[in-house]
């Protein structure tokens, strides 16, 4: 059965349902690595379950627990022992990456005071580590680190199930953000029934599926997405990104060897496939059973839907197999999906920069289609400044209404009323105000790009994502690495910088200069804008999210300072 039609109203009772129908039949298996190879460790629904009432039993009794808690954990089983606790408990979670460094240990200390917590759950290996990291940070209360792993914190028999209304929050989803400010967006219970259910509406997921995937669980995409196994009942096999981003053959393999039905991921993580797997590697696997491929988190590239589906057609991967669709932590995960095979459009560029479609009749800008709306969910695009709602074919932004869309922001009220409490121009709302742009056609989504991250130059609408993936083909040695477009004030006008990754293994006979003279010819051309200052960096150069994704004001703001690291060859502003 699907997990939409259990008939139970909260979280923990549906949960509680599958893992008792599918006590020993399902389970979570973990690719954990081992040199080169990958070492499965798998945890029944039974076994899950009982941890699960172990860890919420022990929560409370913990008064420290009436605050969020922080969960910093490796990706791993531990990680979805510890989450299901603070569900079955009523106590609100917070998945965190655990830190690796500096940066990403104040982050966690940035988050640590925004959620006002004390007490965070983790492993025997990590505790000492983080309890040391944290001590370094001036918090307004000291922070327990207590490990799960150990031994049962409490008998799984003294749980009780708390009282669950569908507004009480379940977690904070703290989104990756472009600046040194995480904000947490409060998901509810009932956020996560309503999502949940309309994905596995959407995607067809059932008892039956088995999820595949590799996506962080402090990303939305990889908590929401993996959780979607334990709503339905359906097996879920994991892999650490690292384990991923090293060997992405790992992927397919996995699919093949578990008759995987459904994963889901950036655009990025499809290119890498499509680059890095070769047909060799490819021999002996059977991707028949690959039902969805969803595709989300960054715009879509047709480019990469061809070139992966043309890659992985030899072994049984179908072209209606590769879903695009939409999505934000501020709806819990999914927005829109396509249902078949991806549409696309040719859109005219001069008119994409007037902000609506046309069918190419000169530059060529091509949109994927992102789907039509999940069940549940409502799409409407307005003007941002008016809130005027569009009609079809006009670019504004993307508004969105359902029982998916979560409560707001952690103790940021007026921003969740900006946010998450928008009205049009005639009063009709609430609306989650998502910060995209887009068009809908033909009653389908596509995303255009983000309104600030848009670009004006000589008086026009540009999307950085256009001039970043055009720059991909100037060059082998920028070909496939990230690229950063911004614009910034010099002289009272607005001139584009273009922060590229580059693999100086393969400039060949070419130097930095006469690349970057190249690229910025191309780019001129291909845009009929003056040339942008070109600054190139290593691939660690370049700032990402959790998920992969360029964080462009942070790049920006770097390059604005003078702070921009690993640095190959850089222009000044003139």
């Amino acid at each position: 059965m699907g997990g939409f039609e259990s008939g139970h109203s909260d979280l923990v009772s549906h949960l509680r349902s599958q893992f008792d129908l599918h006590a020993e039949t399902r389970c979570l298996t973990f690719l954990n690595e081992s040199g080169r190879h990958l070492v499965p460790e798998a945890t029944s629904f039974a076994d899950l379950d009982q941890a699960a009432r172990e860890i919420a039993a022990w929560l409370s009794t913990r008064p420290e627990a009436e605050r969020p808690v922080l969960l910093l954990f490796e990706p791993g089983i531990d990680f979805w022992r510890a989450f299901l606790g603070c569900v079955y408990a009523g106590v609100v979670a917070v998945p965190t990456p655990v830190p690796v460094d500096e940066r990403s240990m104040k982050r966690v200390a940035r988050i640590l005071s925004d959620a006002d917590s004390s007490l965070a759950l983790t492993t025997e290996k990590l505790r000492a580590l983080l309890t040391a990291g944290i001590e370094g940070f001036d918090l307004e209360r000291p922070l327990e680190c207590v490990a799960v792993d150990d031994e049962p914190l409490a008998d799984a028999d003294s749980w009780t199930m708390p009282h669950l209304a569908p507004d009480a929050v379940a977690f904070l989803q703290y989104t990756s953000g472009s600046t040194g400010d995480p904000k947490g967006v409060a998901v509810t219970h009932g956020n996560v029934m309503s999502n949940e259910a309309a994905m596995s509406k959407a995607l067809g997921a059932g008892d039956t599926s088995v999820l595949v995937g590799w996506i962080p669980h402090w990303h939305d995409m990889g908590l929401i997405g993996q959780l979607m196994a334990f709503f339905n009942g359906a097996n879920l096999v994991a892999m650490s990104p690292l384990a991923f981003l090293k060997q992405p053959i790992r992927l397919p393999i996995a699919i093949s060897d578990y008759h995987g039905t459904i994963t889901a991921a950036p655009n990025f993580a499809y290119d890498l496939i499509a680059r890095r797997v070769t047909p060799e590697q490819l021999i002996g696997l059977d991707l028949s059973t690959w039902e969805i491929a969803l595709n989300g988190a960054e715009p879509v590239r047709r480019r990469t839907v061809e070139r992966f589906t043309d890659a992985l057609a030899p072994v049984g991967f179908k072209p209606s197999t590769m879903r695009p669709g939409y999505g934000m932590a501020e709806v819990t995960l999914m927005a829109t999906v396509c249902r078949g095979v991806p549409r696309h459009l040719d859109a005219d560029a001069d008119a994409l920069e007037q902000h609506r479609y046309a069918p190419a009749a000169g530059r060529t800008v091509c949109l994927v289609s992102s789907g039509e709306p999940a069940p549940g969910v409502e799409v409407r695009i307005v003007e941002p400044d008016t809130a005027n709602e569009l009609a079809e074919d006009e670019v504004g932004e993307i508004w969105l209404r359902s029982a998916s869309v979560a409560s707001g922001y952690h103790n940021r009220s007026e921003e969740t009323l900006e946010r998450f409490h928008a009205q049009t121009s005639n009063g009709d709302g609430p609306f989650l105000r998502t910060g995209d742009l887009g068009l809908l056609h033909d009653g389908e989504l596509y995303v255009t790009g983000r309104i600030k991250d848009l670009l004006i130059a000589n008086g026009r609408n540009l999307y950085p994502q256009d001039i970043e993936e055009f720059v991909q083909d100037v060059h082998p040695a920028v070909a496939g690495s990230r690229g950063c477009a911004v614009s910034v004030e010099a002289d009272d006008t607005e001139r584009l910088v273009l922060i590229q990754a580059i693999k100086t293994e393969l400039l060949g006979d070419t130097t930095c200069d006469e690349l970057a003279a190249t690229v910025k010819i191309a780019v001129a051309r291909g845009f009929e804008i003056p040339a942008p200052t070109v600054v190139f960096v290593n691939r660690s150069g370049i700032h990402l999210t959790t998920s992969g994704k360029v964080q462009r004001a942070s790049m920006r703001c770097a390059f604005l300072k003078g702070e921009l690291t690993d640095v190959v060859h850089e222009e000044s502003l003139r």
